[in-house]
């Protein structure tokens, strides 16, 4: 229910929050392109809702979860502050390491244990190809930041390290509540709620010192490691990028015996 709004968070915050702020074309082309990039993903889901025949309403369910309810409201809430320098380097990590690099792998996860076991795999494409995009995008952000601090080093003080870790903190917490609704839900073969926060963990270490900080979740090896296997399989098609077909029987018409007196 609230993947697709999660998607629709990430892209505001490039037209939001990074475009207006960034003049340079090379990086105004990149931040369209990753905007870009998450309008197939907020397609691609949608289909999947709409193969299932689930209601129009269903976009908009994730409101009547207050730990759904709660990470949309964080979010909103820092893109809301006014932009300075040391606010922009704060929506980096909180939209592109936090959001894009870490929160959103727990839904991931979720949808990936289907095709592990057999299931939905046209819907493990998709996943697969998001986690790739997410990926790559958090960590051209990452650069960015550690660009953007470089060509600012006024703002790299105590203040704006705590602000980060207050964020890594916070959107960990409602990952945990999140995480928790959903195992609340419903039975998930072979994951259990604890490896799926402690992958949470693993991932925000991992984001904090890509941005130069030390790892506080202490999480050192990743507790699913069959995450990784999947993700990192060989694939030769992508999905984005695929042609669409559909089967059908009983759709030809005519006689044998013409098509092969046309081709000689």
């Amino acid at each position: 229910r609230f993947f697709t709004q999660g998607d629709i968070d990430v892209a505001g915050g490039y037209v939001n929050n990074y475009l207006p702020y960034f003049p340079q074309p090379e990086v105004r082309m990149m931040l369209a392109g990753f905007a870009g990039r998450e309008a197939l993903h907020i397609a691609a889901y949608s289909h999947l809702i709409e193969s299932l025949g689930m209601p129009e309403a269903t976009y908009s369910e994730f409101l009547e979860y207050a730990e759904m309810r709660e990470k949309h409201d964080y979010i909103l809430n820092l893109s809301s502050q006014n932009s300075t320098k040391q606010s922009t380097a704060e929506h980096i990590a909180a939209f592109s390491a936090f959001t894009e690099g870490m929160q959103l792998f727990s839904s991931f996860i979720m949808l990936l244990n289907f095709p592990r076991h057999g299931m939905m795999k046209g819907m493990g494409q998709i996943v697969t190809w998001s986690i790739v995009d997410e990926t790559m995008h958090a960590e051209a952000m990452i650069k960015l930041f550690r660009t953007y601090i470089e060509e600012n080093r006024e703002i790299w003080n105590d203040d704006l390290k705590s602000k980060i870790y207050t964020i890594a903190t916070k959107m960990v917490d409602l990952e945990d509540k999140f995480i928790d609704l959903a195992f609340g839900m419903v039975r998930v073969a072979d994951l259990d709620a604890t490896d799926v926060k402690r992958y949470i963990r693993y991932i925000a270490d991992r984001r904090l010192i890509s941005l130069g900080l030390k790892g506080i979740m202490k999480v050192k090896k990743n507790p699913l490691p069959w995450v990784e296997e999947m993700i990192n399989a060989p694939t030769h098609t992508n999905f984005f990028e695929n042609r669409a077909t559909d089967y059908a029987k009983g759709a030809l018409s005519g006689d044998w015996q013409d098509v092969w007196a046309k081709a000689a």
